[in-house]
């Protein structure tokens, strides 16, 4: 696969923004946003989307998150995002409420770096049980190795949510600590940011993604098992 995707002006136009990040400037540098983020944004994610559904045997769906900011609920004022987000998801993978999310594969392109996850931020609430019941019944071992295999190779595993473990988990199972998660993804920071520059950084980042593969599946199950 060969696709023209992002140049080095699309993380200079992001990192001028991080030190101008006000209307007047967005809209008097509008041209260079469409022209060096949403342009080959647009282009380069229909790629991913063949990519992943290549690697995973699925149909896959996906999702630009905006360069607005939502102020709604935050002290910090400033109106733009500095980074570009994009998030990828079987189809038919259900949403539940504003967070829920099914197994899915994260981009975000940064202004000096390149930030690629795997996995739930939040589980639904049946999907949280079946991660707690995989813990405690055995599963955990499962996803230890995994974890632990990811990490080896440079993944960071997002931090817990929880000071302790729920209410009813065994407090000394040797998995309580994961038991603390209410979402599980990893995540690997790329400070080369050529890699999606050119004509093949969708395959340069599906090689990246293929190494999560195992702990994508291991998540896709939970599904099953939630009834989901």
């Amino acid at each position: 696969m060969t696709v023209v995707s992002f140049q080095p002006e699309t993380f200079a136009f992001l990192k001028a923004l991080a030190g101008n990040n006000t209307k007047d400037w967005f809209e008097a540098n509008k041209a260079g946003y469409q022209r060096f983020i949403k342009k080959p944004a647009d282009a380069f994610r229909p790629a991913l989307e063949t990519a992943l559904r290549d690697l995973t045997g699925r149909d896959i769906v996906s999702k630009q998150f905006r360069i607005n900011r939502d102020l709604r609920f935050s002290k910090d004022k400033t109106p733009y995002n500095t980074h570009l987000r994009m998030a990828f998801w079987p189809e038919g993978g259900r949403f539940e409420g504003k967070e829920a999310q099914p197994p899915s594969f994260f981009l975000s392109i940064e202004a000096d770096h390149i930030r690629i996850g795997t996995g739930c931020l939040v589980f639904s609430k049946p999907v949280l049980g079946a991660f707690l019941r995989e813990l405690e019944t055995g599963g955990g071992d499962v996803l230890a190795g995994l974890l632990n295999g990811l990490k080896a190779q440079d993944f960071e595993v997002s931090a817990p949510d929880l000071a302790r473990a729920p209410r009813g988990f065994p407090k000394d199972h040797p998995h309580a600590g994961m038991a603390r998660h209410k979402g599980l993804a990893v995540w690997k920071s790329v400070e080369d940011t050529g890699l999606v520059q050119g004509e093949d950084g969708a395959n340069a980042l599906l090689d990246i993604w293929a190494v999560t593969l195992p702990f994508w599946k291991w998540q896709t199950g939970l599904l099953d098992k939630a009834g989901t």
